[in-house]
């Protein structure tokens, strides 16, 4: 009983704590430019990124998780497709290369009360690569569902990261917000990560005909050729693996309620 009870009172601190936090969320835009190996194998990426994060009394810190989605890779073509009932048919078909990354996320503020507060922070969690195919039919127009789709390539690995960036209380340009309401946000952080396979439709190296050290096997689909009747493989991109390293470049807007 005594057991229970000292649990019970534990939860009601922590309940009391945190109530005392306020709560934020943000949304916007992510830029990622790989790093080190990945350099060589992938492109720069554009994504969302959306995070959620509970600040102390004293405004100096706070914890939360944070989710960055960003497409890094894309090609469009035009391949014979057979149906079930045997038929075929022009078909554009399009292979998406993706990554996403969700994370536990912590931040110090290095200033408070200013208009301007730069911080640092650290976050940890786990990265998913993969690559999607679609196939969808030309004359509809709105691509309002795709003929069919499918999972070329995933992997996924742990990562780290670590870096800083300024928030600006937008209540300075606009005098009816309240103070620390909304903010304008600009960050950067160095990702790190284990060994992962990931696929790119449009390498950086793709025109050279070495084949780079990093490059693990090549990526294929099948279509048919309706004069032959034959079903060949389509060659839709070469599957790369390194360590998981990237800048993250991110603008966004916060939103915190009130206390």
């Amino acid at each position: 009983m005594k057991k229970i009870l000292l649990v019970l009172s534990m939860l009601a601190c922590m309940h009391t704590s945190y109530s005392q936090w306020s709560r934020e969320w943000s949304m916007g835009y992510a830029f990622a430019n790989p790093t080190g190996k990945m350099k060589q194998n992938i492109n720069q990426g554009h994504g969302f990124v959306m995070d959620f994060h509970m600040i102390a009394p004293s405004d100096k810190y706070s914890i939360g998780v944070d989710l960055n989605y960003s497409v890094y890779g894309y090609d469009q073509s035009r391949q014979q497709y057979m149906f079930p009932d045997g038929t075929t048919a022009d078909m554009d078909v399009n292979v998406s290369n993706s990554f996403m990354n969700l994370m536990a996320s912590g931040r110090y503020n290095l200033i408070t009360g200013k208009s301007i507060t730069p911080y640092v922070g650290a976050k940890a969690g786990y990265s998913w690569f993969r690559t999607d195919l679609n196939i969808y039919d030309p004359n509809d127009l709105d691509n309002c569902a795709p003929v069919e789709t499918d999972l070329l390539q995933k992997d996924g690995t742990w990562i780290y990261s670590f870096g800083g960036g300024i928030r600006y209380d937008l209540s300075s340009l606009f005098k009816k917000l309240a103070k620390d309401r909304m903010s304008l946000n600009l960050s950067a952080y160095y990702t790190q990560g284990g060994t992962v396979n990931y696929m790119n439709t449009d390498a950086p190296d793709s025109h050279h005909t070495t084949t780079p050290p990093n490059r693990a096997s090549d990526l294929e689909a099948e279509f048919i050729n309706t004069q032959t009747q034959v079903i060949h493989k389509h060659h839709v991109g070469y599957v790369y693996s390194s360590f998981a390293q990237m800048m993250d470049y991110r603008l966004t807007l916060i939103f915190r309620s009130a206390r």
